[in-house]
């Protein structure tokens, strides 16, 4: 079963947010394999540059815009609790994407639709969480939280096709706070976060030509609500609904403000700021105290009254988490 966690597919690429774990995790030491299916409307919304999908192919314009994209994020993550306030965390991305473009020449000289594919390791992160007030072990606390996301997936400026890139090209860090508070089975988690990417200096070969790509300083906000249902011995069943957000400012390209994603909906198209919301159900599921399953069924993206961008749908993601410790 592990094995087929991680060879059924081989796809993804450009990690724009968070991983699909919690943030502080409630175990002292864990390893987590994560897997999170992505469709075409994920890359719609995502937060790359329109050109980016200039040489993909278009499977619908009618009623929603739809790219052969086929994309899937996969990864492990170590955390652990070094002391009752500090929690350390590396997460490496594995990942890939295959899609097809607008118009290969075969040998005949016929236009046909290629697969095109690239695999190789995204930008590894290393992570940390420190307390300044409560303990984790009770689930009541306060404290500062960041990240720093090192360039070693491949740069998508220098790709033929620039959604098989598997970094965004630069570092990135972020600074933010975390809250969590426990009650009668209930857990409310908070979290706010501030990321800026280093500015990626491009020679002519690039995708873009020479020049200086910024992309866009990210606020990052989330809220997980969860509640134990069962609990007997070493096992236990919880429910949960979270909330994330990532809202994007300007993206440059030599002093030139970029618009975000290829969505064709009048409303929104050519935007150069950008807000996303996901809305998330899951159920996590510990079979005994070394080994637990999480299921999440995540709506991307998620606007308040149901009124946002045409692309719109279901994704899910799978993460089992082993305690030897």
């Amino acid at each position: 079963m592990l094995l087929s966690f991680f060879t059924t597919y081989h796809l993804e690429a450009l990690e724009l947010d968070p991983f699909p774990l919690p943030e502080v995790s409630r175990d002292e030491f864990s390893i987590s394999f994560f897997r999170e299916e992505r469709p075409s409307f994920y890359w719609l919304n995502a937060g790359v540059p329109d050109t980016f999908f200039n040489p993909v192919s278009v499977v619908s314009l009618s009623p929603n815009l739809v790219y052969s994209i086929r994309t899937i994020e996969y990864g492990a993550r170590v955390q652990g609790w070094v002391t009752d306030q500090l929690n350390l965390r590396i997460t490496f991305p594995f990942e890939g994407n295959a899609l097809e473009d607008t118009g290969s020449v075969n040998s005949a000289g016929a236009t046909v639709n290629a697969t095109h594919s690239a695999e190789k390791f995204g930008d590894i992160e290393v992570a940390g969480t420190y307390l300044l007030v409560g303990k984790w072990e009770k689930g009541n606390y306060i404290g500062l939280d960041g990240w720093y996301r090192f360039p070693t997936g491949s740069n998508p400026f220098y790709q033929s096709y620039p959604l098989l890139g598997t970094g965004v090209g630069a570092a990135r860090q972020a600074i933010g706070l975390v809250m969590d508070q426990e009650a009668y089975g209930f857990s409310f988690f908070q979290s706010l976060n501030y990321e800026t990417t280093d500015p990626v200096h491009l020679n002519a070969t690039s995708y873009l030509g020479a020049g200086t790509f910024h992309w866009p300083d990210d606020w990052f906000t989330s809220l997980r609500v969860s509640y134990q249902l069962y609990k007997l011995g070493q096992r236990a069943v919880s429910v949960y609904w979270m909330v994330r957000s990532r809202i994007s400012g300007l993206m440059t390209f030599n002093g030139q403000v970029l618009s975000y994603g290829e969505n064709k909906n009048p409303l929104n198209y050519g935007m150069t700021t950008d807000e996303l919301t996901t809305s998330t159900f899951g159920m996590d599921v510990q079979v005994d105290k070394t080994f637990s399953v999480d299921g999440q069924l995540i709506y991307f993206p998620w606007y308040f009254g149901g009124i946002g961008r045409p692309n719109q749908g279901w994704m899910f993601n799978l993460s089992m988490d082993f305690k030897p410790l």
